[in-house]
């Protein structure tokens, strides 16, 4: 038992070379629920039938290997997305609402985001593809959605920034998180967090709205120069030009 790690990933090197590898070696340590991703039967299909509950020296061999070459990685609740060189995003984690199941044919991929049980991809085309959890209709993109430039998934809904510096976001709306600001524009940044979205603007401002109940959504008086910006569960950072952090939002854990 000690020896599957290395055995595994001697198997994986072989079919990645030779694509001549038998799957019914890999099915001895194979289960539901484990690593996906779209379009063919290549070599890297094989992740298909990896489990999840492997032991962690175990997955972490398979993954080292797997997803050596991953430009980009997004991590949601309980799941995770890489996203390769060639366009191909990879979803691993769990997969009780499909979120780790990538749609057949999902090519061309240049950005990820991975919400509290969805998923998002942004292709080169500027189009967006989701799948997993729909309940808040987080998943179902706006029609004639295009140029999008970036993509962010809080808990139950979605952002898209646009090109033209303008945002569009869906999915759950309860506490007014897809309500996006009349008038906002010149958006060069997006970040969806548990209830409530950021935007960054070109002028180094930032833009908040949705649920405020810890104070999330309220941006600190007199923040400028701000380059990043990113979103939590209940909180919020921006990270300044001169390299400084500020942080707002619920501080119960110190965040």
């Amino acid at each position: 038992a000690q020896t599957a790690p290395q055995n595994i990933r001697s198997q994986a090197k072989k079919k990645a070379k030779k694509n001549k590898m038998e799957r019914t070696k890999l099915s001895q340590v194979a289960g539901k629920g484990g690593p996906s991703q779209g379009g063919g039967d290549s070599s890297e299909a094989m992740i298909n039938e990896i489990m999840v509950r492997l032991p962690a020296a175990v997955i972490k061999d398979i993954f080292d290997f797997v997803i050596s070459e991953a430009v980009a990685v997004a991590a949601g609740y309980v799941h995770c997305l890489a996203l390769k060189p060639d366009g191909r995003v990879i979803g691993w984690g769990e997969n009780d609402h499909g979120q780790t199941t990538i749609p057949g044919g999902l090519s061309q991929v240049r950005a990820v985001a991975a919400g509290r049980n969805f998923s998002l991809a942004l292709r080169k085309d500027g189009t967006v593809a989701a799948w997993g959890n729909n309940d808040y209709g987080q998943t179902k993109v706006p029609d004639g959605l295009a140029g999008v430039k970036a993509i962010s998934a809080g808990y139950h809904h979605s952002i898209a920034l646009l090109e033209n510096g303008r945002v569009v976001a869906w999915g759950n709306n309860h506490n007014g998180q897809t309500d996006v600001p009349e008038g906002l524009e010149e958006v060069i940044a997006v970040s969806a967090g548990g209830w409530f979205s950021l935007a960054l603007k070109a002028n180094g401002e930032v833009v908040a709205w949705g649920y405020n109940g810890w104070g999330q959504a309220t941006v600190p008086h007199g923040l400028t120069n701000v380059t990043m910006v990113a979103a939590g569960g209940s909180h919020s950072l921006a990270l300044k030009s001169d390299g400084t952090v500020v942080g707002w939002g619920l501080n119960f854990y110190c965040q």
